[in-house]
């Protein structure tokens, strides 16, 4: 029954049984089959979830079909008559008043600087526009300029075209039309003034800019000791139809040395 190198023993009831390392072999050996077993079956299911990621990355992406029912929605002609009586009082919105400019090449460095030149009041051309066909200040009013006594109930230096327009001189002091362009001649002569008050003015019309400042000075550093920019000035001013009124500046604008200008508008006709 056992072989000749096989170690046994009797036991007690006189059974002859296997030594005691034969008996730990035998029952260790099954054990290690199933370890081995659960590794490649573990191993399996690695590379199978491997396999199946490795293949959804490679299918191809096909669009998520949406679940909102209003993008799927199809309007019935109940549905659309509903619609129709709902908006049947709605009146549309006036088109907006808006200044049709012309796009800029930002390529063409000789419109950039003569636009510079033009805000800095030198004698320059807009490219894209015609020269003016005069100049501002030799542009005469429609109706001669009142030349009597100034009204009463007018501020000292303030002016307006129309007469029945006093009002326009509390709203413009009260600040009613931001200033929203500055001229400043310190520092011009006659000629130099002249030639800038024309670029300023041109450019606020073209621009439709309402309300502006021109800085003359009070004549303090003239020759004569007077303020003659400041005559030369007002009397541009008066000879412009687009010019509705004017006043002296605030002392923080300038006081008797700026004049606050309220200009003509396609808007304000």
């Amino acid at each position: 029954m056992y072989s000749a190198g096989s170690k046994v023993s009797l036991s007690k009831t006189g059974q002859a049984r296997p030594a005691s390392g034969a008996g730990r072999n035998a029952m260790v050996t099954p054990i290690k089959g199933k370890l081995e077993d659960l590794r490649q079956l573990q191993k399996a299911k690695v590379r199978e979830e491997t396999r199946r990621a490795k293949a959804q990355l490679a299918a191809p992406r096909h669009n998520k079909t949406t679940t909102d029912p209003a993008a799927t929605a199809v309007f019935t002609p109940e549905d659309i008559a509903l619609f129709r009586q709902t908006v049947r009082s709605v009146t549309p919105l006036p088109q907006a008043n808006r200044y049709a400019r012309q796009a800029l090449d930002y390529g063409n460095n000789e419109y950039f600087r003569a636009k510079r030149r033009q805000a800095e009041g030198a004698a320059s051309v807009d490219p894209h526009k015609p020269a003016a066909p005069e100049r501002a200040r030799e542009q005469k009013r429609t109706a001669p300029v009142n030349k009597g006594r100034r009204r009463a109930d007018l501020p000292e230096g303030a002016y307006v075209q129309r007469a029945d327009s006093v009002d326009l001189i509390k709203k413009l002091l009260s600040g009613q039309w931001p200033v929203a362009a500055t001229l400043d001649l310190h520092g011009a002569n006659s000629a130099q003034a002249a030639e800038r008050f024309d670029r300023f003015i041109h450019s606020c019309l073209e621009h439709r800019v309402r309300c502006i400042c021109i800085v003359h000075g009070k004549g303090y550093g003239s020759a004569q000791g007077t303020a003659v920019l400041k005559e030369q000035v007002l009397a541009w001013l008066k000879n412009l139809d687009a010019v509705l009124a004017f006043a002296p500046a605030p002392e923080n604008m300038g006081g008797a040395g700026a004049q606050i200008v309220l200009l003509k508008t396609p808007e304000s006709d």
